[in-house]
């Protein structure tokens, strides 16, 4: 139930009437000896000649007594109308209406045997009118207005038929009919209370509803202009990293076509290498804060051992940390978890890679716990810290603290806002702590731990350092310089290279040699046949072969068909050292004959 302006909380419609009707009737209570003293003074001109004043003035005491009383319970009851239960106030005023009723009418037998028939017939009348007069002032209680009828009524008519018994029967049958009257007018103004009171409660539900969906709606649009607001800062910083290697790219171009020295050509080459590496770290960043942003990112749950996952990572910052001087130390206690392999890989290798780069010297620690059924990872470090001004920001995407020249040296900004979103997306709790000066710890809690699987488990694969023996690749690609490119590359890793534009030279090519040991293909080939499609037909055709998907694409039905096919995905632009190592998981395949 919605919140009543006037503080009624959850009250049902009745009661809510009958509240109502108790300020209602306590507002008019107040009133009532304003109201009884002219009347009072009226009948004391008619009777006090006839009615001896001591009488007429014990009456009118009592009178003005019962009205006084009344009044100060009306103003004690609006005080109290949000504390005091609403039926108790309704008997309170339904008991005083009958005993001021009772002591009005009580001047008939008081009064009539004093008074000549004109008085007693004038006196009569004064008082059958006044119950008509309290079923307006009661304010459309019917038991109240039928209380105070009955109270007027009754010793009035008693006091008529003691003076005129040949009238009993009348009188009686007149003051009963007339009471009945009165108490339907009352029930019929209680209708329409109760009408009224609905409407109200309709209209405030309507008022609280339209407050309701103005707050969020206001909600809604400031996140919106917030989110608008970042992306736009998002577009401009990714705007300049990308002027930048571009530029400089082209500046290279033009050297190498200038036939440049050995020295030189070296020198450019590993420049070029490193604008390549940059410009595709900036671009895996943008696309998987896309697909995490855009809910295209589903995480993937099933059971590994988490501390061996930790170890393979840390062993790809084993030489970076070397060179720097950097002591890269572990304490991994063993633990098997049920969650995101990939997510959590990520998230620590983005939070190794932060910690060495923003450590000059000194110790970066990688550690393991278990808590019940929650997994804590730390990366601990002895950097230069962060201010308390940063720490909330350096979630923000291409925020670096210190780096407001955007140095590329020092990563484009990415690595912990993805952080951020990926701890989101696997329910993780991601804390920091900082002091300036003495370095930062990271900490990640991800719930899932499970109890570690049986002896018969697999054991985790372990990749070859370097490509063994000559591996028949075939490289599928709709782009001629990329089939050229990757073609150039992997014949100097010792791969047997072979390339196709689609899926007709593609299938030419294996009915002439047979499959490939590995199978190179882009999602995307501009035909109505998906790269993923073209690899799934291959292999029911000759049979188990490995697959390596690339492309540039962040969601489509395609992507998810790869995903679901277990297929390895590289997005473009692809880093190198993965593609390396997807070769190097590749064992050559036996030599078969076309079939």
């Amino acid at each position: 139930m919605s919140e009543r302006p006037d503080g009624l909380h959850s009250l049902s419609l009745g009661a809510e009437v009958q509240q109502e009707l108790v300020k209602l009737h306590a507002r008019m209570m107040i009133g009532m000896p304003w109201v009884h003293a002219p009347l009072i003074v009226l009948l004391a001109i008619a009777c006090v000649p006839s009615v001896p004043s001591a009488l007429f003035a014990g009456w009118g005491a009592a009178m003005m007594g019962i009205e006084l009383i009344r009044s100060a319970c009306g103003a004690f009851l609006l005080r109290r109308t949000l504390t005091l239960s609403a039926r108790k106030a309704h008997a309170i005023q339904s008991g005083l209406a009958a005993v001021s009723g009772l002591i009005l009418g009580a001047a008939a037998p008081l009064f009539l045997p004093r008074l000549a028939i004109v008085d007693q017939a004038w006196l009569i009348c004064v008082l059958v009118a006044v119950p008509a007069l309290g079923v307006a002032v009661s304010m459309a209680s019917r038991y109240i207005a039928g209380l105070y009828a009955c109270g007027v009524l009754a010793p009035a008519t008693l006091g008529w038929v003691t003076q005129h018994p040949e009238l009993a029967m009348s009188a009686s049958f007149g003051s009963l009919s007339y009471i009945g009257v009165l108490v339907f007018s009352a029930g019929e103004n209680q209708r329409s209370l109760t009408s009224s009171v609905a409407i109200r409660r309709q209209r405030d539900d309507m008022v609280q509803d339209l407050k309701r969906s103005n707050a969020v709606v206001q909600e809604a649009v400031a996140r919106a202009e917030q989110e608008s607001a970042a992306r736009a800062h998002v577009l401009a910083a990714a705007s300049h990293d990308l002027r930048q290697p571009l530029h400089a790219l082209s500046v290279y171009s033009a050297v190498l076509a200038a036939n440049p020295s050995q020295v030189t050509l070296r020198e450019v080459s590993t420049h070029i290498d490193q604008l390549v590496r940059s410009l595709g770290e900036l671009l895996h960043g943008l696309l998987d804060l896309s697909r995490m942003t855009s809910g295209h990112y589903v995480p993937h749950t099933q059971c590994f051992d988490l501390s061996a996952v930790l170890e393979s990572v840390a062993c790809e910052f084993d030489s970076v940390a070397a060179a720097k001087g950097i002591s890269l130390r572990r304490t991994l206690s063993p633990v098997t978890l049920s969650g995101d392999l990939m997510a959590v890989s990520r998230i620590t290798r983005n939070l190794l890679d932060n910690a060495i780069k923003y450590t000059a010297a000194g110790v970066v620690h990688l550690s393991l716990r278990r808590t019940e059924r929650t997994a804590t990872i730390s990366v601990a470090d002895t950097g230069k810290g962060i201010a308390p001004a940063d720490q909330s920001r350096i979630f923000d995407e291409f925020y670096q603290v210190e780096n407001s020249a955007r140095d590329r040296r020092q990563g484009v900004g990415l690595g912990l806002a993805i952080v951020k979103r990926l701890a989101q997306l696997i329910h993780a709790t991601l804390t920091l702590e900082s002091v300036p000066g003495v370095g930062s710890r990271f900490e990640l809690a991800i719930p899932g731990v499970v109890e570690p699987p049986g002896a018969d488990t697999l054991p985790p694969l372990t990749l070859r350092p370097s490509v063994e023996g000559s591996r028949r690749v075939l490289v599928v690609d709709d782009d001629e310089e990329i089939r050229r490119s990757t073609a150039s590359l992997l014949t100097l890793w010792n791969c047997s290279v072979e390339t196709a534009a689609g899926s007709a030279e593609t299938w030419a090519l294996c009915e002439l040699t047979g499959p490939p040991d590995l199978l190179i293909v882009d999602l995307r080939l501009g035909g109505p046949e998906s790269g993923s499609q073209l690899a799934g037909r291959l292999l029911q055709r000759y049979g188990a072969f490995a697959v390596l998907v690339i492309t540039g694409e962040t969601s489509s039905a395609a992507l998810e068909a790869t995903r679901a096919a277990g297929w390895p995905i590289l997005q473009k632009p692809v880093d190198v050292a993965l593609l390396r190592k997807a070769i190097d998981q590749t064992p050559p395949r036996a030599s078969t004959a076309p079939a």
